[in-house]
């Protein structure tokens, strides 16, 4: 970056000088679009690959969202009221009973 004095300095040289100048920071700005054209270029190609065109694992791909096949039913999700229901239940005398002794911490593995 040139500071001021040197700029006025390239200034009180003359026409020629301020051309020159100008010409050399029109080339070098040419140069870095020229890089970034490419690494943009890079970027885009690494952005478009998928599994399909590229030799990269479907997993990959990232998720895919597909817009669900089924209508609306206007029902509430879940048991809809008047569904009588299954589950077990509980008997005065089973016909077996289990106990489970517990003696050691599954955290901490001390002795209860």
């Amino acid at each position: 970056m040139l500071t001021d004095e040197e700029i006025r300095a390239i200034y009180d040289k003359g026409l020629e000088a301020v051309i020159a100048l100008v010409r050399n920071l029109l080339k070098s700005f040419e140069l870095q679009i020229a890089v970034f054209e490419a690494r943009i270029r890079q970027l885009e190609s690494q952005v478009n690959q998928n599994s399909r065109n590229s030799s990269k694992p479907p997993s990959s791909d990232g998720l895919k969202r597909t817009k669900s096949q089924r209508k609306k039913s206007g029902k509430k999700s879940g048991a809809q009221k008047g569904h009588p229901g299954h589950h077990l239940e509980m008997v005065d005398h089973p016909d077996r009973v289990e106990v489970s002794r517990v003696t050691h911490c599954k955290d901490c593995g001390n002795s209860l």
